[in-house]
């Protein structure tokens, strides 16, 4: 049985983030990619020094996003940890350094396949172009809804189908 690339261990809802900064962040949700054996200590260190030089947050809308990771160095197996921030938390913007973005949503990606991490990240920055996944994933209450919006957009496949948050949502409501 192959372990999931996400769980509920590793989405945390409205984190006391303290200080509030991109690097609290990041730290938090490696060492839950940590803990839970998707990745080595020192894989942290290379996302944060990653961040410094290659900045990730995303203008995404409703809501400002970050995709932080790195190489696959220090990744025992494919894992992403997120968390939904209720106040907002200025990243970098990868397209333009000098600029801060208000992030809610932060997916940090450890990728075990370095031929998969290209995809990976497209894969993502396309899911988070769909304003109605944002939105949902942003207003989450529980980790549970976060998976199923994750676990529905994987197997689609799409992002396209802008009834995939209303289907996710009837399935969690109907638990």
């Amino acid at each position: 049985m192959t372990e999931p690339i996400v769980s509920e261990d590793l989405i945390v809802l409205q984190p006391d983030v303290d200080p509030p900064t991109a690097d609290r962040v990041i730290t938090l949700l490696c060492e839950r990619l940590v803990a839970k054996g998707y990745v080595e200590p020192s894989y942290c260190q290379a996302v944060l020094e990653r961040e410094r030089r290659f900045p990730t947050g995303l203008p995404t809308l409703p809501y400002h996003t970050a995709i932080p990771h790195a190489d696959a160095d220090g990744v025992k197996r494919t894992g992403v940890a997120i968390a939904i921030l209720e106040q907002p938390i200025p990243f970098r913007a990868m397209d333009d350094p000098d600029k801060y973005l208000d992030i809610r949503v932060v997916l940090l990606m450890a990728v075990a396949d370095p031929a998969r991490q290209i995809s990976m990240l497209q894969w993502v920055c396309t899911a988070l172009q769909n304003q109605d996944v944002v939105e949902a994933l942003a207003s989450a209450q529980k980790p549970e809804v976060v998976l199923a919006i994750l676990n529905a957009l994987m197997s689609k496949n799409t992002t396209k189908n802008n009834n995939i948050v209303r289907e996710v949502e009837i399935g969690v409501r109907n638990r």
